[in-house]
Parts: C-alpha cells; sequence; structure tokens
C-alpha cells in the first residue's frame, strides 16, 4: 500500500515537473513571437517648436483647440543709405511691419489663420493642412504640410486701379517638405507659388514661383538658432538685381514656458509673403537688415482632442 502510494506521489511529481518545463518553453515561444511583430509607426514630433522659422511658415500645426496668438516686428534698418545707424538708434526708432495674427487648431492636422500688417494696411487669411507625418522608422522620412493663402491690401487709389477690390487681392500657395535628423537638427524646403491680380508695371509678373528653405539647430533645452532663405523665379527681378534682393532671416529661439520668442535679423521690411517675396528692396550687404521678433502665446480653447 506504501509502496503504491509513493509510486502515485513519484508520478505526480514528474507529471508536475513535465508540465512546468513545457511552460516555460510556451513562454519564452510566446516572448519570441511578440519580438517579431513590427513595432507601430511613431511620429517624430516637434519638428520645428512653432509655426514659423525666421520669415516663412514651418510644416507645423496649431495643436487641435488651440488659439495661436501672435505678434512680429520688424524695425527699420540697421544701416545703409538713408541716414540710419546711430540717426535712427540703429533702426529702432522706425517700424518696417507690425503684424497681428490668430491662428486656430481646428485639429491636430488643420489650422486656420488670420492677420492685419501695417504694410499696404494688408489683411490676410490662410488655410494650413499637415498632409504627412514623419515616423520614426523612416517608413515616412520626411513630413509634408500644404499651406495656401489670400491676402487683400486696404490701400485705395483715387480714380486708379486699387478700386477695384480684385486688383487689390493675391495668392499664395506652398508646400513645406521638412526632415528631424535628430534631436537636434531640423531642415524644410519651400517650393511656392505668387499670384498677384494686379502689378504696377506691365513688365513685371503677375505670377512668380519661389523656392525657400530654412532650418533649426537646436543648441540647449530653450534655445536654438534659426535661419531661412528664399530664391525669387522673377526675370523682372532678375533684370534689376540692383534693386531686389532674395530675403534672408537669421535668429534666435528662446522658449520660455507657454511663450516663444524669435529674435531676428531681415533684409525684408514686410511680414507676409505676398509681399515681401517681391518687395525686398534691402541689401544685407548695405547693412540694411532689421532686428525684428516674433512672440507666440497658445491658449487652449474648447475641449482638447485628437484627429
Amino acid at each position: 500500500m506504501l509502496s503504491s502510494f509513493l509510486k502515485n506521489k513519484f508520478f505526480l511529481y514528474l507529471c508536475v515537473c513535465f508540465f512546468s518545463i513545457n511552460a516555460c518553453f510556451a513562454q519564452d515561444d510566446l516572448l519570441n513571437m511578440l519580438d517579431t511583430i513590427p513595432k507601430k509607426s511613431e511620429r517624430v514630433l516637434a519638428t520645428f517648436k512653432t509655426t514659423r522659422i525666421v520669415n516663412g511658415h514651418t510644416v507645423e500645426t496649431v495643436k487641435s483647440h488651440s488659439l495661436d496668438f501672435r505678434v512680429t516686428h520688424h524695425f527699420g534698418s540697421v544701416g545703409g543709405p538713408g541716414g540710419a545707424g546711430a540717426h535712427t538708434m540703429y533702426g529702432f526708432d522706425d517700424a518696417s511691419d507690425i503684424r497681428i495674427a490668430f491662428e486656430y487648431g481646428v485639429n491636430e492636422r488643420l489650422t486656420v489663420g488670420v492677420g492685419r500688417s501695417k504694410i499696404g494696411e494688408l489683411v490676410d487669411g490662410y488655410l494650413k493642412y499637415r498632409l504627412l507625418y514623419q515616423t520614426q522608422d523612416n517608413k515616412v522620412p520626411v513630413s509634408v504640410t500644404l499651406f495656401a493663402n489670400t491676402a487683400m491690401t486696404e490701400v485705395k487709389s483715387v480714380n486708379g486701379p486699387l478700386d477695384n477690390n480684385a486688383n487689390r487681392l493675391s495668392y499664395f500657395s506652398q508646400v513645406l517638405i521638412a526632415r528631424k535628423f535628430n534631436s537636434r537638427i531640423s531642415w524644410q524646403i519651400m517650393p511656392g507659388f505668387l499670384h498677384r491680380n494686379y502689378v504696377d508695371d506691365a513688365d513685371d509678373e503677375n505670377d512668380i514661383f519661389v523656392l525657400g528653405t530654412g532650418g533649426r539647430i537646436k543648441l540647449t533645452k530653450r534655445f536654438a538658432l534659426l535661419a531661412d532663405f528664399y530664391w525669387v523665379f522673377s526675370k523682372y527681378r532678375m533684370d534689376r538685381s540692383d534693386l531686389f534682393f532674395p530675403p534672408l532671416g537669421l535668429g534666435v529661439e528662446i522658449e520660455t514656458g507657454g511663450h516663444v520668442f524669435h529674435l531676428i535679423f531681415t533684409n525684408n521690411p514686410a511680414i507676409v509673403e505676398n509681399t515681401f517675396l517681391v518687395n525686398s528692396t534691402d541689401s544685407w550687404s548695405k547693412s540694411q537688415m532689421k532686428f525684428g521678433f516674433n512672440i507666440s502665446r497658445t491658449f487652449g480653447i474648447g475641449k482638447k482632442g485628437r484627429q
């Protein structure tokens, strides 16, 4: 009887060991299977810190159900012809252009904006749509955003062409293509197309293609260097290269809590693309760069959500 009991107990012990070993192998197999499952393609975030580089837009859109209040200011020329320099406190006595704008994130992809600028008494509205997000696995190697605006000058002429409302309209569209190479370096190219319903000179073009590029180099957690440049494909301006100059902007970015400051130098007085791309008549080589700043403050509006 005792012998039979011990035999049964020993058999039960072997069964327990057998199933335990099988369970361990099965667990290892399950973990191996999980390792072979492709990981989800995560988006690359914060290619740029704000919706602007220096002069141009970035691929970034305003966060869903958030309102971005922006103030942009360009002072007068630091130096150059016309009595600048110490006489005008290196441009601080003058205001080349000022723009106040509100930009709202309808969702994480779509932003709508409206602004008012001093130069030309320009009122502009725009749409911006995030088409593609760069992914960490590089299956999508770049981010792509579409941009389009309409601008209207409030300046009218007495019995002239600008009495016609249509003649005071211009349109700009752009494809923004950017890549974040690592945690510090982001770069972007910006092909665009500008149409103006009316131009003052019969030799000037109504339709102009432009190509821009720009980037950001992050130096510390809250400090970065910025630059952007536009080349304007215009025979009219190439023939007058001593009068028109490509817009070039350099700056630094400082983040302080809910605010992002851009302190910049640029040779274009105007702020909106419809104006500065074709009317930049100041040159860096003549010390006609202007100091300026961008201030951005974002507020949450309503219930935040994701698309």
